[in-house]
This record gives structure tokens, sequence and C-alpha cells, in this order.
């Protein structure tokens, strides 16, 4: 039960916690400001949230000079912009909860990218994302109703998110991971701010209330929980972390009912539920080999 609650596992969960928190944020900001733009500016404040560990770390600084590190960075910041472009275009064309269950494929899509790293997973942990994945469908409303553009891109998206992971995990132990951070968080507010100048209305909004959620966000959901994202998956088993970060939904589904009087329902709480007992079920094998 330890390794259940290790303290690697209460960073993700926080993450978690903190993404799905953020869907509060998001929403209200996209009432009075663009999707992508919004992107923009949230990228942009959590970047501006790392300067002063940037500036205060040698290390960061030095590694700034670093081609390697930067072209990294970018890699990431590339992944992280397609994963959240295609998740965005695709609410144009399907149903929001098929997004929400789609998006989340990536908990199934994790392990599948594994095998090219040779990371074999035991039947346990497969069962125990498969789990969490039937309680993210029951949890996101999604009916098995496809729209093959929409869902497509969706699945795009996932695909791309999954990518993110594995990326992070591999290069945060090769290059200083508050560098990398920052880098990402720069590539994705650029790249962000050239598709809203190209697509959009305007990057701009006349709702001041906007911008603060932008920087809600910023600070919250992006200089906190991404950075902490890449610290803690020094550690972390990518596959077991991408079905707690998956428990997002979980925190998101209650944000939605506290705050903007959506419905949960019984269906609802059950799938959150299953999500929690396919983390359990995902643990299992590490908590047989810890017990010997």
């Amino acid at each position: 039960m330890k390794q259940v609650f290790s303290s690697t596992n209460l960073l993700l969960l926080l993450v978690a916690l903190l993404w799905g928190l953020g869907f509060a944020p998001q929403r209200l900001a996209l009432e009075g400001m663009e999707p992508v733009a919004f992107n923009f500016w949230r990228f942009m404040f959590g970047a501006i949230v790392l300067l002063p560990f940037i500036f205060h770390s040698t290390d960061a600084i030095a590694s700034l000079r670093h081609p390697r590190t930067i072209y990294a960075g970018l890699g990431l910041g590339l992944l992280l912009t397609l994963g959240a472009a295609f998740q965005q275009v695709s609410l144009a064309y399907t149903q929001v909860a098929n997004v929400a269950f789609i998006t989340g494929f990536y908990v199934a899509l994790v392990p599948l990218i594994g095998i090219l790293f040779k990371k074999i997973y035991p039947l346990l942990t497969w069962l125990g994302g498969l789990i969490a994945l039937l309680g993210l469908s029951l949890l996101s409303g999604f009916d098995g109703e496809f729209n093959y553009l929409g869902d497509g891109l969706a699945l795009l998206g996932a695909v791309f998110w999954a990518l993110h992971l594995w990326a992070i995990s591999v290069w945060v132990g090769k290059h200083n991971l508050f560098t990398l951070a920052f880098v990402q968080f720069v590539c994705c507010a650029v790249l962000s701010l050239l598709f809203s100048l190209s697509f959009e209305e305007t990057v701009l909004s006349l709702d001041v209330s906007s911008y603060i959620w932008a920087l809600c966000s910023g600070v919250f959901v992006v200089g906190l929980a991404y950075t902490l994202q890449v610290y803690a998956l020094k550690k972390a088993d990518p596959f077991i972390a991408a079905i707690i970060f998956s428990l997002e939904s979980v925190f998101g589904a209650f944000v939605g009912y506290w705050i903007f009087d959506e419905r949960l329902g019984l269906y609802g709480i059950l799938g959150a539920l299953l999500m929690l007992i396919g983390f359990v079920f995902a643990q299992s094998h590490e908590l047989k080999h810890h017990s010997k």
C-alpha cells in the first residue's frame, strides 16, 4: 500500500488534480477569448513563471546554451502543441464526450509505444489500464458512436499526448528539467500564436477576465503542473503515470458538478470509482514486488 501512496504517485496525483481544476479557468476564459489564443496566453504566462527558477540556477542557464537541450525542449513543445491542437479542433466535429474519452485513450497507447523501448508490462498492469479506460468511458458519457473526422482528430491528439509523455521520460534524465519545461512552454506559446494569427479572428480579447483566467491557468496548470510532470517522470513509470494523469477527468467532472452545475450521475460516479480501482490494479505488480 505504501507503493500506491508513494511520493512520486502523490506528485503525479497532484498534477492530475491541478489539470482537473484547470478546466474551470479554461472554460471561463473561452467565453471571451479564442481557444488557441487562450493556449498562447497561458503557455506564455507559464514560461514567465519559470524565469526566476531559470535565472537562479547556473545549471539551467548553462543548459540554455546546449543545442541538444534546446532541441529536446522544442521537440516536447511541438508534441504538446499538436496534442492540444488536434484535441481542440476535434471539438468542432464531434461530441465533447467522445473527445474526453478518446483523449484518455492515450492510457492504452502509452504501453503500446513502450514496446518500442522494450518495456513490457505484466497482465495486471494492462488490466488496470483497461479498467481505468472503462471508467473514463462511463465518466465522460461516451455512447460508442463514432464520427470518423472528429474522433479521428481526437485520436491523433491522443497519440501525440502519449508520445509527449514518453519523450519526457526519455529526455528528462539527460537535460535540466526547468530548461526543458521552459523551452517547451515557449515553443507551444509561439506555435499557438502563429496558429491563432492564421486561423482565428484575434489573439486579443476585450474581456479583461479572460486574461485573469489565462493567468490562473498559466501559473497553476502550466507553470506548476506541467513542470511537476517533467520532474515526476524522472522516477515514474510512463504507463502508471498515464493512468494517474487520466484521473484528471475525475477531478474535472467534479469541477463541472460543483462550479457549472453539470450533472455527474450514477454512471459518472461509477466511472470515477472504476478509474481509482484501475490505478490500484495497475500498481498491484509493484505492490507484490515490494512485499517480497
